[in-house]
C-alpha cells in the first residue's frame, strides 16, 4: 500500500469534499445510468435513441440524464429539434474501466 498523503492522516477529506464524490459514485452505481454513460461515451445520442437502444422508458431516460447532467457527467447539444447527450469527459469511463479491471483480477 502506498502512502498517499491525499487520503491518509490529517488530510482526509471533509464531509463537504466527500459529498460530491459520493454523489457521483451513487449515480454510476445505478445500472441504467451506467448503461446510458457507456452508450453515449463515444457518440452523442438523443433521448429517443437511448430509449430505443436500452429499452428504458423515455421519462426514465430523461430523469437519468437530468441527474447525470447535474453531476456534470454528461452534457447536451442541440441537433436540429433534438437534444443529443454525450459524456462530458473520460474520467467516469476511466473509473468504470479501473473498477472492472479490479473485479476481473479478483476472479
Amino acid at each position: 500500500m502506498t502512502n498517499d498523503s491525499s487520503t491518509t492522516g490529517s488530510s482526509l477529506p471533509s464531509d463537504s469534499e466527500l459529498r460530491p464524490v459520493l454523489s457521483i459514485f451513487k449515480a454510476i452505481s445505478d445500472p441504467s445510468k451506467m448503461r446510458i454513460i457507456l452508450l453515449i461515451a463515444h457518440q452523442a445520442l438523443s433521448v429517443s435513441d437511448i430509449t430505443a437502444q436500452l429499452s428504458i422508458s423515455q421519462s426514465a431516460v430523461s430523469h437519468h440524464l437530468q441527474t447525470l447532467r447535474q453531476l456534470n457527467l454528461v452534457t447536451n447539444v442541440r441537433v436540429g429539434r433534438e437534444m443529443h447527450y454525450q459524456v462530458t469527459d473520460q474520467h467516469v469511463l476511466q473509473i468504470f474501466e479501473l473498477t472492472r479491471k479490479h473485479v476481473r483480477e479478483e476472479n
